[in-house]
């Protein structure tokens, strides 16, 4: 979608609002994790709804192809749900992009909430029904979540996304003036699996975050190379680049591993010239801060602010 094209913005979420948990992806492996997740958001004063048998597994799947998407239309066009927030990623949002309906999802205005692999499903939802969700936890990771995040998410989820990021942790690695665009990206492997398909998008003028985990730095390397010769490098208005840490990594690791990744970065955008923000609070860490998919974003490299409108 264009600069110019309006974004529907899903309704808020009131106090003692439910819920409703899906599984486009990955199957649940965790338990203690989903419990986890169930007692954060019930502290929130939200309700929950899950399947009463939760997922019976299809290899890594939750379920298969089919019934992953009936789940997901069912608990969208429910009444008694208001928002719907991915249980985990993994894969298998890829898979599930032939079996939604933009006519039936166009029917509600909800929040969709997840990240990694449900980055897919955010960009679809924004490319075929021109709507806003939120790049933020899934289920199982909310207990990985500091307090600063968890604050965060439920500010979004309450309607008060838009507010101001003051970033004093972020890594001005290339500044200039301040540019605005569309807030998209997200995890850079899904999005690799998107190039050349129809689910594929355009960051022509758009303010492009991406984050990743586990993936080694010659990966790394050639999925931004990769971008590099798509174009796509060239026509984003700023770049945020958040935690992409392998596993187990001590600290200077993981810098080390962090300033090799912006030094390649800064090499490819060195022809475009655009803001570049390394050490941005998104990722699988405990820093992830929920962020207003497709919503219009300001960049201002002086102030290390991110604001939105």
């Amino acid at each position: 979608m264009t600069m110019n094209q309006t974004v529907q913005i899903p309704k808020p979420l009131q106090p003692g609002d439910c819920i409703g948990v899906v599984a486009p992806a990955g199957q649940l492996r965790d338990t203690e994790a989903l419990a986890k997740g169930v007692a954060i958001i019930q502290e929130m004063g939200f309700e929950l709804k899950l399947p009463r048998n939760l997922w019976p597994g299809n290899g890594y799947l939750a379920d298969t192809d089919r019934n992953r998407a009936v789940e997901f239309h069912r608990m969208w066009a429910d009444p008694g749900v208001s928002a719907l927030l991915a249980l985990r990623g993994g894969f298998g949002s890829l898979r599930l992009l032939p079996f939604l309906s933009p006519t039936e999802i166009r029917k509600e205005n909800k929040l969709f909430i997840g990240f990694s692999d449900i980055t897919i499903l955010l960009q679809a939802l924004l490319q075929t029904n021109k709507l806003m969700s939120l790049h933020g936890p899934v289920l199982c990771s909310l207990a990985d979540m500091n307090r600063d995040s968890l604050r965060n998410f439920y500010a979004c989820v309450t309607g008060n996304w838009d507010k101001a990021l003051v970033l004093p942790q972020v890594e001005v690695l290339r500044g200039g003036d301040m540019v605005r665009g569309r807030l998209i990206g997200g995890n850079l492997s899904s999005l690799i699996s998107t190039l050349a398909t129809g689910a594929d998008q355009d960051w022509k003028d758009s303010i492009v975050f991406l984050e990743d985990v586990g993936e080694p730095l010659y990966r790394i390397d050639r999925m931004l190379t990769q971008l590099w010769h798509c174009g796509k490098l060239g026509e984003a208005a700023g770049f945020l680049l958040g935690d992409f840490s392998l596993r187990e990594q001590d600290s200077l690791e993981k810098i080390r591993f962090h300033e090799a990744i912006w030094k390649r970065f800064l090499e490819l955008t060195e022809a475009a010239q655009q803001p570049v923000w390394g050490n941005f609070p998104v990722g699988h860490g405990s820093e992830n801060l929920s962020l207003p998919y497709g919503a219009m974003a300001a960049m201002d490299s002086s102030r290390a602010t991110l604001s939105f409108r």
